[in-house]
């Protein structure tokens, strides 16, 4: 069974693999460096969504990709394979 590891909003330190102490990174599609989204301010949907198969998370906006890229949200093989699970269990992607 795949790892995951708890993603920290704001990181006091190098909290985790991917995270790490990251609050910025570069838009891919813009080039403007973008503050990571915050699930206690932001609302998800307006920055993500799923694809078609449930299986990656899509940023939609330029916090959302950047999001999206510096988390490895949608590479990461150990989410994916987790979430492969829950899709084939039916508890994913979610309904909201």
């Amino acid at each position: 069974m795949a790892r995951l590891e708890i993603e920290h909003i704001i990181p006091l330190a190098i909290c985790n693999r991917h995270k790490s102490d990251k609050t910025t990174w570069t838009d891919p599609e813009s080039g403007a460096t973008v503050s990571l989204f915050n699930p206690r301010t932001l609302a998800w949907t307006d920055h993500f969504c799923w694809c078609e198969d449930g299986l990656r998370i899509i940023g939609q906006t330029p916090v959302g990709r950047a999001t999206v890229q510096a988390l490895h949200l949608s590479d990461d093989p150990d989410a994916l394979e987790v979430r492969s699970y829950w899709i084939l269990a039916g508890w994913h992607p979610p309904d909201d």
